[in-house]
Protein backbone atom coordinates (compact mmCIF):
# COMPACT_ATOMS: atom_id res chain seq x y z
CA UNK A 1 0.00 0.00 0.00
CA UNK A 2 2.73 2.16 0.84
CA UNK A 3 4.31 1.35 -2.61
CA UNK A 4 1.35 2.62 -4.31
CA UNK A 5 0.92 5.43 -2.43
CA UNK A 6 4.52 6.70 -3.29
CA UNK A 7 3.66 5.99 -6.72
CA UNK A 8 0.75 7.79 -6.91
CA UNK A 9 2.63 11.04 -5.20
CA UNK A 10 6.00 10.85 -7.75
CA UNK A 11 2.89 10.48 -10.62
CA UNK A 12 1.04 13.76 -9.18
CA UNK A 13 4.41 15.53 -8.71
CA UNK A 14 5.40 14.88 -12.52
CA UNK A 15 2.45 16.15 -13.97
CA UNK A 16 2.46 19.35 -11.22
CA UNK A 17 5.86 20.10 -12.75
CA UNK A 18 5.08 19.47 -16.55
CA UNK A 19 1.46 21.54 -15.78
CA UNK A 20 3.93 24.19 -14.32
CA UNK A 21 6.46 24.13 -17.38
CA UNK A 22 3.87 24.45 -19.93
CA UNK A 23 1.94 27.53 -17.90
CA UNK A 24 5.63 29.27 -17.76
CA UNK A 25 6.74 28.79 -21.55
CA UNK A 26 2.71 29.85 -22.80
CA UNK A 27 2.70 31.31 -25.65
CA UNK A 28 1.25 35.27 -25.85
CA UNK A 29 -2.67 35.00 -26.39
CA UNK A 30 -3.17 36.17 -30.13
CA UNK A 31 -4.58 39.65 -29.19
CA UNK A 32 -1.18 40.22 -27.68
CA UNK A 33 -0.28 42.04 -30.82
CA UNK A 34 1.35 45.69 -28.99
CA UNK A 35 5.23 45.57 -28.02
CA UNK A 36 6.99 47.02 -25.00
CA UNK A 37 10.53 47.19 -24.30
CA UNK A 38 12.07 46.67 -21.12
CA UNK A 39 15.28 45.65 -19.73
CA UNK A 40 16.76 45.60 -23.07
CA UNK A 41 14.01 42.97 -24.26
CA UNK A 42 11.09 42.63 -26.03
CA UNK A 43 7.92 41.53 -24.86
CA UNK A 44 3.71 41.30 -26.31
CA UNK A 45 1.36 43.04 -24.44
CA UNK A 46 -2.47 44.45 -25.24
CA UNK A 47 -4.33 46.90 -23.47
CA UNK A 48 -7.00 45.75 -20.98
CA UNK A 49 -8.77 48.55 -19.73
CA UNK A 50 -7.98 52.49 -19.03
CA UNK A 51 -7.28 53.18 -14.97
CA UNK A 52 -8.20 55.82 -13.15
CA UNK A 53 -5.25 57.49 -11.20
CA UNK A 54 -3.87 56.12 -7.99
CA UNK A 55 -1.08 56.17 -5.92
CA UNK A 56 2.42 56.01 -7.55
CA UNK A 57 3.70 53.02 -5.83
CA UNK A 58 0.59 50.77 -7.58
CA UNK A 59 2.16 51.72 -11.19
CA UNK A 60 5.28 51.26 -13.42
CA UNK A 61 6.46 53.90 -15.49
CA UNK A 62 6.04 53.50 -19.36
CA UNK A 63 7.41 56.10 -21.69
CA UNK A 64 5.27 56.63 -24.99
CA UNK A 65 7.12 58.30 -28.25
CA UNK A 66 4.01 59.81 -29.25
CA UNK A 67 4.04 61.10 -33.44
CA UNK A 68 6.70 58.02 -34.27
CA UNK A 69 6.52 54.11 -34.64
CA UNK A 70 8.92 53.36 -31.97
CA UNK A 71 8.03 51.30 -29.27
CA UNK A 72 7.51 52.38 -25.72
CA UNK A 73 9.73 51.57 -22.94
CA UNK A 74 9.04 50.36 -19.63
CA UNK A 75 10.75 50.42 -16.29
CA UNK A 76 9.88 47.26 -14.88
CA UNK A 77 9.02 43.72 -16.14
CA UNK A 78 7.73 40.55 -14.98
CA UNK A 79 10.64 38.93 -12.52
CA UNK A 80 11.41 42.19 -11.30
CA UNK A 81 10.83 42.78 -7.54
CA UNK A 82 8.78 46.11 -8.57
CA UNK A 83 7.08 44.90 -10.93
CA UNK A 84 2.63 45.63 -10.46
CA UNK A 85 1.23 43.39 -13.25
CA UNK A 86 0.89 45.15 -15.73
CA UNK A 87 -0.42 48.53 -14.32
CA UNK A 88 1.00 51.55 -16.20
CA UNK A 89 1.35 54.90 -15.60
CA UNK A 90 2.14 56.26 -19.56
CA UNK A 91 4.38 59.29 -19.99
CA UNK A 92 4.94 61.14 -23.18
CA UNK A 93 8.53 61.59 -24.55
CA UNK A 94 9.62 63.54 -27.22
CA UNK A 95 12.70 64.04 -29.21
CA UNK A 96 14.49 67.18 -28.52
CA UNK A 97 18.27 66.83 -29.63
CA UNK A 98 18.30 63.80 -31.66
CA UNK A 99 16.53 61.59 -34.55
CA UNK A 100 13.81 59.81 -33.12
CA UNK A 101 15.73 56.57 -31.62
CA UNK A 102 14.41 53.24 -30.21
CA UNK A 103 15.03 52.61 -26.89
CA UNK A 104 15.16 49.16 -25.39
CA UNK A 105 15.57 50.06 -21.33
CA UNK A 106 14.36 53.09 -19.14
CA UNK A 107 17.89 53.58 -18.09
CA UNK A 108 18.71 55.02 -22.17
CA UNK A 109 15.67 56.99 -21.80
CA UNK A 110 16.51 58.63 -18.70
CA UNK A 111 20.54 59.25 -19.83
CA UNK A 112 18.80 61.29 -23.35
CA UNK A 113 16.83 63.06 -21.15
CA UNK A 114 19.39 64.26 -18.57
CA UNK A 115 21.87 65.02 -21.67
CA UNK A 116 18.41 67.06 -23.13
CA UNK A 117 17.61 64.83 -25.65
CA UNK A 118 14.43 64.07 -24.86
CA UNK A 119 11.43 65.73 -22.84
CA UNK A 120 9.24 63.84 -20.59
CA UNK A 121 5.64 64.95 -19.91
CA UNK A 122 6.17 66.07 -15.93
CA UNK A 123 2.37 64.30 -15.42
CA UNK A 124 1.35 61.09 -16.57
CA UNK A 125 -0.46 61.21 -20.11
CA UNK A 126 -2.63 58.40 -18.97
CA UNK A 127 -2.57 55.15 -16.97
CA UNK A 128 -3.43 51.64 -18.35
CA UNK A 129 -3.25 47.87 -17.82
CA UNK A 130 -1.22 46.02 -20.15
CA UNK A 131 0.34 42.55 -19.07
CA UNK A 132 3.23 41.90 -20.83
CA UNK A 133 3.78 38.13 -21.95
CA UNK A 134 7.86 36.53 -23.04
CA UNK A 135 7.85 36.37 -26.51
Amino acid sequence: MKARRGTLVAVGLVLALAFMANVGSAAAPDRAAGRIYGDDELWATFVTTDLKPGPERSFNLLYAFPGTSLISVTDSVPGDVDYRGGRWMVFAVSFVGIEPTQFTNDADVLYHAALGHLSISTEPVGYVSCPLFSL
